[in-house]
């Protein structure tokens, strides 16, 4: 099996209340409230030993994990390298946590901070505290200077809001004198207009302000982007439901990973119509894939731009 990187959502639970939140809004969530346990981790490895990469963000906050920290360690013992690229919230961190993510080397960090002070913040990450988010981020730099290291990388990851607009220079001064990258992401709420598009172009280094500027120019392009994880970074729901993508949270493919396997989950017949339709292929008369109700293949279709795999 050529994969050797999956993510493996740590945790759906968040207490956090943000605005536009799927797991807020959306009330046919079905990926469910919990967490990844240590024994399910731990038995996913040894089964898996082509897996060496692991993404543990998606739909929730994984320092809510009780068990996250022995996960970490095991990792690290076993070689496998732990990121959550797709973001945390970084409000609830123990001491003993930060210092864990230091000592056993966790690669990469995405905290989420959609503003420059507490006014800001809060408007959208509703119930979180800016000033905590900024100590924790101060304790983790600590504790990588006293072991001396590089990870985990961490990265400001600021939502382009209307709110926010005007703390945009602001974040960016402040990233800089904590010594971390930063990423700005256009909001995927529709209807943004921004107030300064020009200065915002600028700071941000984004070439399109909303989805409507993003979707009016590449739509085609952006239509298959998250499709691809079905191949090459395939999401497992904490309890082990094969979720394929990031964007699925109101189904799954039916079958559990740690019950049945990785590759035997993998090549079942709900996902293998999936990698089909998405390549373009005639949708099976007893498909009931979910991808064949999501609005990115709707998009696919609409475009007759289907991956090219």
């Amino acid at each position: 099996m050529l994969l050797s990187r999956v993510r493996l959502e740590a945790c759906t639970l968040c207490q956090l209340d943000c605005k536009g939140c799927s797991m807020r809004l959306d009330k046919n969530v079905a990926v469910g409230n919990g967490y990844l346990k240590f024994k399910d981790f731990r038995s996913f490895v040894k089964k898996n030993s082509f897996i060496t990469t692991i993404e543990l963000s998606n739909n929730g906050e994984i320092f809510l994990n009780p068990e996250l920290l022995n996960i970490i360690k095991y990792a690290h013992e076993n070689g496998i390298e732990l990121f959550a690229k797709n973001g945390v919230n970084f409000n609830m961190v123990s001491d003993e946590m930060l210092e864990a993510l230091v000592k056993y080397r966790f690669k990469f960090l995405s905290i989420s901070i959609d503003g420059a002070s507490q006014e800001i913040y809060v408007k959208y990450r509703q119930n979180g505290d800016f000033d905590t988010v900024i100590s924790n981020i101060h304790k983790l730099i600590e504790y990588k200077q006293k072991h001396d290291s590089e990870f985990p990388a961490i990265r400001w990851q600021y939502i382009l809001m209307r709110h926010n607009e005007c703390e945009v220079i602001k974040a960016k001064t402040l990233a800089k004198k904590l010594n971390v990258s930063m990423k700005f992401k256009r909001t995927w709420e529709k209807g943004y207009i921004p107030n300064d598009p020009e200065m915002l172009k600028r700071e941000t280094g984004l070439k399109y302000l909303s989805v409507e500027e993003f979707a009016e120019s590449e739509s085609q392009e952006y239509s298959t982007s998250t499709c691809y994880q079905l191949w090459d970074l395939p999401a497992i729901n904490w309890d082990g439901r094969l979720l394929g993508c990031c964007r699925l949270y109101t189904d799954d493919f039916g079958v559990n990973v740690f019950e049945v396997g990785l590759e035997k989950a993998l090549n079942s017949k709900r996902i293998c119509d999936a990698k089909k339709i998405l390549c373009g292929g005639k949708v099976p008369s007893d498909c009931d894939t979910p991808c064949l109700y999501c609005k990115k293949y709707a998009l696919m279709v609409k475009n007759n731009n289907f991956i090219k795999k």
